[in-house]
């Protein structure tokens, strides 16, 4: 009881916690009890920046991984699997046992944040999470510490944020890919009634890059795509009707229940006051993140525009942007694939 009387008492002042020392105190606190359940946690440099400890080596976990073309040494991508980023006080990276990182992140103080485990619990858990075309980041583990919930994560090796206009050398075929993932796993989700409603693409996580464009790197294998951070995400059971599965507010979680705190570029229909498609909301998050993206396949470019129409009656489903960009891909050879793609500015 001593130590939880020095945590923070709500999820937002969890978030909130942005003073270096404050936050290292937090998580300090909790060391042993993340200890005793076989996870060490990785020593930080700042606030949000970590690397592993220096006692426990690293082990192949599946969901990290970096090409031998771009080496070994200090500032390759193998030297940057060990090293985090962290958003927020939130999550903090660790070391199990065995060698595998992952990503600790206080899921449930009390009564909030049930709704987050509640969907996680049905995504990324059970047989539900075993169907290939679930892309929900899997939950290894939870830990639980009186009235706070922890979940243990998989620690991904990258965000969409770098799949083009960024430092891999990924082509057309590279990023299209990625993107077909990434609808697949939104169309999965909408099919059993979970829409995300913060489905930008730097919440998909991609294990690696193929830079199919890079000098001396042949691409046999794919990396796969997650989507992470299910904190604003709803669920309707199945006995909700269609008409019904929508929502009137904009897309705030416990940690952030203002809306003074909600940064996002807002959809047309969260400025309408009245009740929206949640699923469509996600088709529009998705599109308008990738919206300085020209693969030059004009087939292919008016999928991703479709993804913004305003109107969300009329904008096109994660199922339906699949299937069309998918029929245009197997109808096009491999190396009309392999071109850079275009950024617009």
């Amino acid at each position: 009881m001593e130590i939880r009387r020095d945590l923070p008492q709500t999820l937002e002042q969890w978030r909130d916690t942005k003073d270096e020392d404050e936050s290292n105190v937090v998580w300090t606190a909790l060391q042993e009890f993340i200890r005793t359940r076989g996870y060490t946690l990785w020593q930080h440099l700042t606030l949000t920046y970590f690397v592993p400890p220096d006692d426990l080596d690293s082990t192949y976990s599946g969901f990290a991984l970096a090409p031998l073309h771009r080496g070994w040494g200090r500032g390759s991508r193998m030297n940057k699997l060990s090293a985090f980023e962290s958003p927020n006080a939130l999550n903090r990276p660790a070391r199990s046992a065995d060698g595998r990182d992952v990503v600790i992140r206080v899921l449930c103080i009390a009564s909030q944040g049930q709704s987050h485990l509640q969907v996680l619990q049905y995504l990324s858990r059970g047989l539900c999470s075993q169907a290939t075309p679930n892309h929900a980041i899997p939950l290894f583990e939870l830990l639980e510490f009186e009235d706070i919930v922890f979940g243990v994560f998989p620690r991904i090796g990258n965000t969409m944020l770098d799949a083009y206009d960024s430092w891999p050398e990924n082509s057309v075929g590279d990023v299209i890919d990625m993107i077909m993932q990434c609808l697949e796993g939104l169309g999965y989700m909408h099919s059993i009634g979970v829409a995300h409603r913060d489905a930008f693409k730097d919440n998909f996580l991609v294990e690696w890059f193929p830079e199919s464009m890079a000098d001396h790197q042949l691409t046999i294998s794919r990396p796969r795509v997650y989507l992470n951070d299910f904190e604003t995400a709803v669920y309707f059971p199945p006995d909700v009707a269609a008409h019904d599965r929508t929502c009137v507010s904009l897309p705030l979680s416990p940690s952030f229940p203002s809306e003074k705190r909600y940064s996002r570029t807002r959809a047309c229909e969260l400025s309408s006051n009245q009740p929206y498609d949640p699923f469509k909301l996600d088709v529009w998050q998705f599109g308008h993140s990738l919206r300085n993206l020209r693969t030059t396949i004009p087939e292919i470019d008016s999928v991703l525009g479709s993804m913004l129409e305003e109107d969300p009656r009329v904008r096109i489903s994660a199922f339906s942007a699949l299937k069309s960009i998918s029929q245009v891909v197997h109808t096009t050879t491999p190396e009309s694939l392999r071109i850079p793609p275009v950024v617009i500015y």
